[in-house]
C-alpha cells in the first residue's frame, strides 16, 4: 500500500504548546503508512526571543519543511501600490489574492490530507482557500473560547472536523456555538510518556517552601489568581517563595498592575525561559506547581510535563461552564481545579506541609499522565482520520 501525503499547516516552530502537539504527533505517527510534509506560515528566525526550536526535530524525523512565503506573495504596503490599488478599486490585491489562492491549492492537490495546526492557522488562510474545496476541513483546536472569541471568526457553514481535548457535550457546544456542520473527536493533548524524571520528593525541612509557575508571559495567559492566593499565604506568615518560568516580559504582559497592588514587589521570581522543564522543576527543588486548567484537566502540556516529574499541581479552572467537581480535594480528585482564592490557598497550604496530601496528589497524577496520555497509545486516532477517504 502507498503511503498516504499529509501536509500539516503550522504557525511556525516555536517552543509553545501547538509546535509541541505537532511534533508529538509527528514523532508518533506510522511512517509505513504516511508520508509527513510541515507548511510554516512564518519564516525561520522570526524573533529573537523565541527560537525555532522544533524545526531541527522535524528534520531529524524525516519530514518535509515548506514555508509559505515560497507559495504565496504578500500585499505591497508602499504609498503609490496603495494609491494605485484605491484608484484601479482594489483590482491589483484581488489578482495577488486570486494568484496566491491558485498556488495554494496547487500545493493542497499533492496531499491526501490537509490538517491546520490551530484554528488561527487556518483562519489566517481561509481567504483564499475556496469555499468548497475541502470535503471537510480538519482543524485540531489549541485555544477555548476564553482566550480570544475572534479564533472563532470564520465562516460556520463550512463542513470541519475539530480535533479537542473537549470531553463533555456542555464543553462542546459551548465552544462551538454557531456552527451548523462539523464533527467533534476527543484528542486530548499527548506526549512521549517516560518514567525516568519521575524523582520529586516530599520537603521535609525546614527551608522556604517553593511554587512554580510555567508559562508564556502574555495577557492571554492570566495569573492574577495565583498572584492573589500568593499574597494571601504570604499574608499568613509562611515561609514560601513564587517561582514563574517562561519565555516573555511580565510588564509588557501587564502583570506588574498586579504585583504592585499587592505589594509583592521583588517577592515574585520571573526566571525566564527553561529548555528543560522536567530537569529545572527537578533542579529547583519545587515543593507545588500552580498551573492553568480546563474542565478540570491540565490547560497545557506543561502541566503534564510536570505529572511525569511527580511533582503535584493544584490548577485554577478558566472554564465558564457548569463544574460540580470544583473547591475541592478528594479520593477521586486528580487535578484539584479551583474557582475560590480561600479554597486554593488552603489546599495549596495543605499540600506545601502535608506530607499524605502530597504524596497521594502526585502518585494519582503522575499515573494518569502514564495511562491516559502516552502518544503512542492514542496516535491511532489520528492515524484512522487522515486514513478516512472524507
Amino acid at each position: 500500500m502507498s503511503k498516504k501525503r499529509i501536509l500539516f499547516v503550522v504557525s511556525d516552530f516555536y517552543h509553545n504548546g501547538a509546535q509541541r502537539e505537532m511534533y508529538e504527533f509527528d514523532y508518533a505517527l506510522d511512517k509505513t503508512k504516511f508520508e509527513i510534509s510541515i507548511l510554516s506560515l512564518i519564516e525561520l528566525n522570526t524573533r529573537k526571543d523565541l527560537p525555532d526550536f522544533f524545526y531541527e526535530k522535524h528534520l531529524q524525523l524525516g519530514s518535509e519543511i515548506l514555508f509559505l512565503k515560497d507559495f504565496i506573495t504578500q500585499f505591497k504596503k508602499g504609498l503609490s501600490y496603495k494609491i494605485v490599488n484605491k484608484f484601479l478599486r482594489n483590482s491589483l490585491n484581488e489578482r495577488i489574492k486570486k494568484k496566491n489562492s491558485k498556488n495554494l491549492i496547487t500545493l493542497f492537490n499533492n496531499y491526501d490530507k490537509v490538517a491546520f495546526m490551530g484554528e488561527y492557522v487556518y483562519q489566517h488562510l481561509s481567504p483564499i482557500i475556496p469555499v468548497d474545496y475541502f470535503k471537510r476541513i480538519f482543524i485540531f483546536i489549541m485555544s477555548t473560547r476564553f482566550q480570544d472569541e475572534n479564533y472563532r471568526n470564520f465562516a460556520k457553514n463550512n463542513k470541519y472536523l475539530f480535533f479537542t481535548g473537549f470531553n463533555s457535550l456542555e464543553e462542546i457546544e459551548y465552544e462551538f456555538e454557531g456552527f451548523n456542520n462539523y464533527k467533534h473527536q476527543f484528542m486530548p493533548l499527548c506526549l512521549a510518556v517516560t518514567e525516568v524524571y519521575n524523582k520529586w520528593k516530599f520537603n521535609q525541612n525546614k527551608e522556604a517552601k517553593k511554587i512554580g509557575i510555567f508559562t508564556r508571559l502574555h495577557k492571554d495567559k492570566p495569573l492574577d489568581p495565583f498572584l492573589y492566593t500568593y499574597q494571601v499565604l504570604l499574608s499568613q506568615g509562611l515561609d514560601i517563595e513564587l517561582h514563574v518560568f517562561g519565555v516573555g516580559n511580565y510588564k509588557l504582559a501587564e502583570y506588574d498592575r498586579y504585583i504592585n497592588n499587592l505589594d509583592l514587589e521583588g517577592k515574585v521570581y520571573f526566571r525566564g525561559h527553561q529548555s528543560d522543564m522536567k530537569k529545572t522543576i527537578l533542579d529547583e527543588k519545587l515543593d507545588l506547581i500552580w498551573f492553568q486548567g480546563y474542565n478540570n484537566s491540565p490547560a497545557g502540556y506543561a502541566g503534564l510535563e510536570a505529572c511525569l516529574t511527580g511533582t503535584p499541581q493544584l490548577f485554577w479552572e478558566f472554564f465558564s461552564g457548569e463544574n460540580t467537581k470544583l473547591n475541592q480535594l478528594n479520593d477521586d480528585t486528580i487535578y484539584p481545579h479551583f474557582k475560590n482564592l480561600l479554597a486554593f490557598s488552603e489546599v495549596a497550604k495543605k499540600v506545601l506541609f502535608d506530607k499524605e496530601v502530597a504524596e497521594s496528589i502526585s502518585i494519582k497524577q503522575f499515573q494518569d499522565v502514564v495511562n491516559n496520555r502516552d502518544i503512542f497509545k492514542r496516535i491511532h486516532i489520528i492515524e484512522k482520520n487522515l486514513l478516512d477517504n472524507e
